[in-house]
């Protein structure tokens, strides 16, 4: 089975051939598509009124797509079998090339009319995402769209359509109340805090979240008691149930139909489609055209006493900071106007550096490091490359790299404290596992099931800690509390069920739903 889905990949990752045991790549394909049916035949005359074969395929098309695929996925098992079989016949090397192509998805026209908008709202490629919060195959995919965001980086825009099940008591509620924190910008925040909780969410969560997003409870209580939420809630269902859509989660790539959960390499596969069919090489760096088009990149970098610690990208007008120390002081976050030193301010924000202006003119002032983290680009903090090699690597270039995180967590500052009060008998909840590491043990969760704190976190019952940031987490040391009073991106690794996890935290220091 693992032999199959690496087959898998490598055909979606290659497209038309997947080049085994050696061989190289050489043109020609037979590819498996749904046949367009030209056939005008009439299907059925109700009252005079005839319906084509044509049209009601047309009706039927994500249906007859749906088995389509599994035609493909039962010619591909049946590959993997020959490939075995002769491989068990002879010891010989052989030339084994595999020429099958994926069918290509219909197309689906998906309007965006008001929706929240995660990455480059002008991304050429759009990913129409339609799921519920409480369901545990969407819960699944968050890690490969954080993925699909950082790889496509400007070329991909990724938003969210509400389709609660019948079977997702809590779905409807979770989507109205994500609606509500959008109405104080934090509809992101709130969005990967649900799936986190996902399936454990119940009608304590919403309040919980509120608190720990440092939202207006007031405001939010406000906005559930109207229709609005809801009544958007129900156009998202009835735009899924018009569409043909039964489960989820489901992904439209520039309207392409793709039912999931799947892989990352099967959506990168269309999105690399989609942008080569425009021209695009998808290993080309995007390019960002902001602030009317104002191209800053050829400034010269500053020399002044700043470093650029982190970026915070917001859709939202006037909502984007940035983390800088100044002078070796502490850092601070800054937006656009404020002033860092005497006649030097903040002028504008980029993706990867930021323009001051002062005395001699204009200046860059560049993003310390190299590399972005795989987290949602509403929010983007990094790491120095050094210390993220640390964190993913932790047994040095020869050990296995970490897993990629699950989520990405916003913890209001405000809420962290007040928590924090409690530090006493939050690490009174760690106690010692039979495992050990640099002679200490792993240190076990007990007694956090209705912990605000620890489930805030993602965390459950009996989950060992194995890392923070690039610290082990062990009797003897415990690097969680200082992690969290740093004010930058926290990185916790740890062991659930004996399957490995990865949480990511950034701290907020204001919310942005206050006024200006």
């Amino acid at each position: 089975m693992r032999q199959l889905k690496q087959l898998f990949k490598l055909i979606f990752l290659i497209g038309i051939c997947a080049v085994l045991t050696g061989c190289t790549e050489e043109k020609g394909s037979v590819t498996t598509q749904i046949k367009k049916d030209t056939n005008t035949a009439v299907a059925i005359r109700i009252d005079g009124r005839e319906v084509s074969l044509q049209e009601l395929d047309h009706s039927l098309q994500l249906d007859l797509y749906d088995i389509e695929e599994q035609r493909y996925e039962l010619r591909l098992r049946k590959i993997y079998a020959l490939i075995d079989k002769e491989k068990k016949l002879s010891y010989d090397d052989k030339k084994i090339e595999v020429f099958l192509k994926p069918p290509s998805p219909p197309r689906v026209s998906i309007p965006f009319d008001q929706k929240n908008i995660r990455g480059n709202p002008e991304a050429p490629v759009s990913l129409a995402v339609f799921c519920s919060f409480q369901s545990p195959h969407c819960k699944a995919i968050q890690p490969v769209l954080h993925r699909l965001l950082s790889t496509y980086q400007g070329w991909v825009s990724h938003s969210y359509f509400d389709f609660p099940l019948k079977f997702h008591r809590e779905g409807m509620n979770a989507g109205m109340a994500a609606r509500c924190a959008a109405e104080q910008g934090m509809f992101w925040q709130y969005h990967d805090a649900l799936y986190v909780l996902t399936p454990e969410i119940n009608v304590d969560s919403y309040s919980q979240l509120v608190r720990q997003l440092n939202l207006d409870a007031k405001k939010f209580e406000m906005c559930l008691s109207n229709e609005t939420p809801k009544e958007a809630m129900l156009s998202d269902r009835d735009r899924a149930l018009s569409l043909g859509l039964k489960n989820v989660p489901v992904i439209f790539i520039n309207g392409l139909y793709l039912k999931g959960p799947r892989e990352f390499e099967q959506y990168a596969y269309w999105i690399e489609e989609e942008l080569r069919s425009m021209g695009i090489d998808p290993k080309e760096k995007y390019v960002w055209r902001e602030n009317d088009n104002i191209d800053d990149r050829g400034l010269p970098v500053t020399s002044l006493p700043l470093t650029l610690l982190g970026i915070s990208e917001s859709s939202i007008d006037n909502r984007s900071r940035v983390l800088i120390e100044v002078e070796e002081a502490a850092a601070e976050y800054y937006t656009t106007g404020q002033s860092l030193l005497e006649n030097v301010s903040l002028l504008r924000i980029h993706s990867n550096f930021v323009v001051i202006e002062n005395g001699l003119g204009l200046e860059k002032l560049p993003l310390k490091g190299e590399e972005q983290d795989i987290i949602p680009l509403t929010y983007s903090r990094q790491h120095d490359k050094e210390l993220r090699q640390r964190i993913e690597m932790p047994q040095g270039d020869k050990g296995k790299k970490l897993i990629e995180p699950d989520g990405v967590l916003t913890l209001g500052q405000e809420w962290l404290a007040k928590q924090l009060e409690q530090r006493e008998l939050l690490e009174a909840k760690f106690t010692q596992a039979e495992l050990e590491v640099e002679g200490h043990h792993l240190m076990r969760l007990e007694g956090v099931a209705d912990n605000e704190f620890f489930t805030a976190l993602g965390f459950e019952e009996n989950d060992v800690l194995l890392r923070v940031n690039d610290s082990w987490v062990h009797s003897g040391q415990n690097e969680l509390w200082n992690a969290l009073a740093s004010g930058k991106i926290i990185d916790v690794a740890f062991m659930r069920k004996g399957l490995p996890h990865r949480l990511q935290y950034v701290v907020e220091e204001l919310g942005y739903f206050e006024e200006e």
